[in-house]
C-alpha cells in the first residue's frame, strides 16, 4: 500500500502570514498617498496653490508629512480649501462634476466594442492592443451580437474602398495608424496621470490611484473580450498572404491582406455564454465606477473638465476610425475588392490572357 504524500507548504505558508499579521503596522501594510495637492488643472492652480499657501498652510504640512500623526490629513485639507472658496466656485465644482460623471457614458457610445479589437487581433494584435489602450471606455456587447458580427462577415460586404496604389502605400498607411495610436494612447494616459495626482477624489483623499483602475479595466475588458471571441470564433486555414509571417501580417493594413474567413464554433457554447455575460456586466460596472470616482473628483474648473471629456473622446475616436478602416478591410481580399468582385476581376484577367495567346497563335 502506497502512501499519498501530504502537502505541507500551503498550510505551513498559511500559518506564517497569520503569525506575523499582528506585527505589521497599520501604515506598512497601508500607506496613504502624499503626492496630491502639490499640482492641479490650469484653470484654478494658481488660486488654489494660494490657498494652501496663506490659508491652510498647517494642514498641507501635515498631509505631506508622511508620518504625521494627524488623523485623514486628506480630508482636513479638503475642508479648508472649500471653507476658504468662494461660493461661485463652489457651484462651478458642481458643475464640473456633472460633466465629468457623463464622460464614462459617453465614451461607451462612441468607444470600439472588444469584439473589434479582438477580430483585428487575429491578422494585427500589436495594433489591437494599442488601440485597446486607447480609451476608458468599451461598447458592451450581448452574445447575439457575436452572431451578427459572423453572419456580416460571411456576407457580401457592401462596403468598398480604393486601395491606394502608389510606391510605398502599404508603408505610409500602417505607420499613420501605429502613430494615431501610439499618440491617442499617449494622451489617454497622460491625462490619467493627471487625473490622479492633480485633482483628489472626495470619497477617498488617501488613494490616488483610483482613476488608474478604472482605465486599466478597459484593457482587462478588451481581453476577456479576446478569449470569448476565440470560443466563439474559428477562422479557416492560413492565405497565402498570412503564410508571409506574423511580422508582415502585423505591419501590413488589412485592406491589403486577403479575406478574414470566420465561422462560429459550437464547441464551447457553456463557456462563451458565460464569459460574454459577464463581460456584458462587467462593461456596465466599469462605466458605473467611472461615474463614480469621477463625479467625485474636486478642484477642477468647468473648463478644465470640457477639455478632459474632449481629450478622451478624441483618443476613442481615433481608435474607433481606425478599427472601422481595419474591420472593413478584413472583408476585402487584398487589392480593395471584395471577394466575389475579385474573383470577376481574376476571370477577366485570364480570359485577356487566353484571347491574346490564342491571336498570337494565328499570327
Amino acid at each position: 500500500m502506497v502512501a499519498t504524500p501530504t502537502r505541507r507548504g500551503s498550510p505551513s505558508f498559511m500559518l506564517f502570514i497569520a503569525a506575523i499579521l499582528p506585527f505589521i503596522p497599520p501604515t506598512t501594510a497601508l500607506q496613504r498617498s502624499n503626492k496630491q495637492f502639490r499640482d492641479f488643472f490650469p484653470a484654478w492652480e494658481p488660486l488654489l496653490k494660494d490657498q494652501l499657501k496663506y490659508n491652510c498652510s498647517a494642514e498641507i504640512e501635515a498631509y505631506l508629512n508622511i508620518s504625521s500623526p494627524s488623523l485623514r490629513p486628506g480630508y482636513r485639507v479638503i475642508d479648508c480649501i472649500l471653507t476658504t472658496m468662494p461660493e461661485f466656485r463652489k457651484a462651478e465644482l458642481a458643475s464640473a462634476a456633472v460633466i465629468l460623471g457623463l464622460a464614462p457614458s459617453v465614451l461607451q457610445l462612441l468607444s470600439a466594442s472588444y469584439l473589434d479589437t479582438a477580430i483585428l487581433a487575429y491578422r494585427r494584435p500589436g495594433l489591437a492592443v494599442l488601440l485597446a489602450m486607447c480609451s476608458s471606455g468599451v461598447k458592451p456587447l450581448t452574445a447575439s451580437d457575436y452572431d451578427d458580427f459572423i453572419t456580416k462577415m460571411g456576407a457580401e460586404s457592401s462596403t468598398t474602398f480604393a486601395v491606394p496604389r502608389f510606391v510605398g502605400a502599404k508603408g505610409i498607411v500602417s505607420l499613420a495608424e501605429y502613430i494615431i495610436a501610439a499618440a491617442s494612447v499617449a494622451n489617454n494616459a497622460y491625462l490619467t496621470y493627471q487625473l490622479c495626482l492633480q485633482a483628489v477624489c472626495t470619497f477617498a483623499p488617501a488613494e490616488d490611484f483610483l482613476p488608474a483602475i478604472w482605465t486599466a479595466a478597459t484593457l482587462a475588458i478588451h481581453l476577456f473580450g479576446y478569449i470569448a471571441a476565440r470560443l466563439k470564433m474559428t477562422t479557416e486555414t492560413k492565405s497565402a498572404w498570412e503564410e508571409r509571417g506574423r511580422l508582415w501580417s502585423e505591419l501590413t493594413p488589412t485592406a491589403w491582406q486577403s479575406k478574414l474567413h470566420i465561422k462560429a464554433s459550437r464547441r464551447h457554447t457553456g463557456w462563451f455564454l458565460t464569459l460574454a455575460s459577464a463581460l456584458y456586466v462587467g462593461d456596465c460596472l466599469q462605466a458605473l465606477f467611472g461615474t463614480l470616482i469621477l463625479s467625485s473628483l474636486v478642484f477642477i474648473s468647468v473648463r478644465d473638465s470640457a477639455i478632459i471629456v474632449i481629450r478622451l473622446m478624441g483618443s476613442a475616436l481615433f481608435a474607433r476610425l481606425i478599427l472601422i478602416y481595419e474591420v472593413a478591410g478584413l472583408n476585402m481580399d487584398g487589392e480593395g475588392y471584395t471577394a466575389s468582385e475579385s474573383t470577376i476581376y481574376l476571370e477577366s484577367l485570364e480570359q485577356n490572357e487566353q484571347s491574346l495567346g490564342v491571336s498570337r497563335g494565328f499570327s
